[in-house]
């Protein structure tokens, strides 16, 4: 095997080794709480285009404004809206698609944050992985990945040494 292949194996690896560690630290990070970020996903289409349904938002704890698309529980649901106006401690919110306000209003206690983003069809994806066989694909295409790295190419096959072969005597 060249020097260069070598090399492109060693930091292909290094690479796989090195995501894999940033994801699990990431999601440890995330389960105990200690970022300030909430991930959800959007299962409606109350956005429109802005946030099309499928998509997940992360949303900033505690930090938002008016005219922001915020996250807010109602009847222990989450929902993700434009913050319109805050009146008196009491919060308007509307759906970019809708044509009018929601008719209901919050306190602003049940604001849980704004968004700071909303990557489309990621909510597809984490909805997946948080089932039992989503994980399970996850791992077997992580393992699958490192034997591709590790299996021996056609340069690496073992073959006999000429110097270990004996010829038969007659």
């Amino acid at each position: 095997m060249s020097k260069f292949a070598v090399i492109a194996r060693r930091t292909g690896f290094s690479a796989l080794v090195a995501i894999v560690l940033a994801a699990i630290t990431a999601s440890i990070l995330y389960c105990a709480g200690v970022l300030p970020y909430r991930v959800y996903i959007v299962h409606t289409g109350s956005m429109g285009n802005t946030i099309p349904s499928g998509s997940a938002v992360i949303v900033r704890e505690h930090e938002y404004h008016v005219g922001q698309v915020v996250s807010f529980t109602i009847a222990g649901e989450v929902v993700t809206h434009r913050l319109i106006k805050i009146t008196d401690g009491q919060i308007t919110t509307k759906g970019d698609a809708n044509l009018s306000a929601d008719p209901q209003r919050l306190p602003e206690s049940n604001i849980i944050g704004g968004v700071v983003a909303a990557p489309r069809n990621l909510g597809f994806a984490l909805q997946y992985f948080r089932l039992p066989f989503g994980i399970a694909s996850a791992v077997l295409f992580v393992v699958l990945l490192w034997l591709c790295w590790t299996f021996p190419g056609p340069e690496e096959t073992i073959t006999p040494d000429k110097s270990e072969t004996t010829t038969a005597v007659a």
